[in-house]
């Protein structure tokens, strides 16, 4: 594509990107654009997991509406697939019908049951999540990176063409490189998932860095080369959560380059970096001016760490709802302490 014809293709609107069920925080996104890699990360727990499927769930519903082709590969390691499903059915039944029926009610775990609306809302929306999975190419056994760039290498080559150009080698003979890719239809949206990277097969003798390192620059290559929009899910270290607050009392405890647990690989080549931290968790009672004993579990920083084309190191509070996977942008701090809304709003 050259110069002229991405800014025409600019002003046609063809970067205005997939629904992430964002606002404010797209004035540095952009939506979801093509060719990007995001990479989410967080401590165990922190809902990272449940964000990228939100934004994703956004997408879907975003490129059925406008009636654009998207195809994602969702490589998930560590929820299986009945789980997954009930936690998008959760989502799903709270956006069309405005309720909230946690995935362990729906699951029947412990002394949850559902009640007779819910079992009538949830048999209702069933066969819905079930063709959204249909299609979607889950995997949930793990593969190694190699298995991975094979399948992602086939679905290429079925639905574009690689270019290639001759060039000469050192020792003086031929060969040829790839120089860019062909899609079949280029206003198509391919999305590749994993999570998280770390519980990616090993491929035989790597080390786990070595394994996340790998599967890191596949995804540039299909990110560089055939446009493809990756989101990648990896833990941050456990240090984080056992810092002494109380020591680090006014020091930056937002997520950094540094938490990014097994390599920072990934950090630096990816194009927006996402910190899903709760600092309710760590036994905070106030952060960003938002009063957590109010918010309490269900505040989440959600950082902007890295990203290649706007500002960066941007924090934002959100209201996570776990009975239903969903997250809200909250107002400004300042609007609850001039009392222009109230923290009852978000119980």
């Amino acid at each position: 594509m050259t110069l002229r014809e991405q800014i025409s293709k600019g002003i046609d609107g063809h970067f205005q990107g997939l629904a992430n069920g964002f606002n404010r925080i797209n004035e540095l996104l952009f939506n979801i654009q093509r060719a990007t890699y995001y990479l989410c990360g967080g401590l165990s727990g922190a809902a990272k997991t449940t964000l990228v499927d939100f934004m994703i769930l956004n997408a879907i519903d975003d490129a059925d509406e406008q009636e654009i082709p998207l195809e994602i590969f969702y490589y998930s390691y560590e929820i299986p697939e009945n789980r997954k499903k009930i936690s998008w059915l959760s989502n799903h039944i709270h956006k069309k019908h405005g309720v909230s029926i946690h995935p362990k009610v729906i699951q029947g775990k412990g002394d949850f049951r559902m009640n007779i609306r819910e079992q009538e809302l949830v048999d209702s929306e069933i066969e819905h999540i079930d063709e959204v999975f249909k299609r979607i190419n889950f995997r949930f056994e793990p593969t190694n990176p190699t298995g991975i760039w094979k399948e992602l290498w086939d679905y290429a080559e079925l639905n574009g063409k690689f270019e290639y150009e001759e060039y000469t080698m050192s020792d003086g003979k031929k060969g040829k490189r790839i120089v860019r890719y062909h899609a079949n239809n280029p206003e198509a949206y391919v999305f590749i998932v994993i999570d998280h990277i770390y519980l990616a097969k090993l491929e035989r003798g790597f080390t786990r860095k070595e394994n996340i390192d790998k599967l890191s620059e596949y995804f540039i290559f299909f990110r560089n080369i055939c446009g493809y929009t990756i989101f990648a899910v990896q833990q941050f270290n456990q240090g984080l959560s056992n810092v002494d607050r109380q020591k680090f009392k006014g020091v930056d405890l937002s997520p950094h380059q540094g938490d990014f647990k097994d390599s920072t690989n990934p950090y630096q080549d990816c194009d927006v970096a996402i910190g899903v931290m709760n600092p309710f968790k760590m036994d905070m009672q106030e952060y960003m001016g938002y009063d957590l004993t109010q918010l309490g579990s269900s505040f989440r920083l959600f950082k902007i760490m890295k990203n290649r084309e706007e500002e960066d190191n941007v924090c934002y509070g959100l209201y996570f709802k776990g009975s239903a996977g969903t997250f809200e942008e909250l107002p400004l701090p300042d609007m609850f302490q001039l009392g222009e809304v109230s923290y009852s709003d978000y119980k």
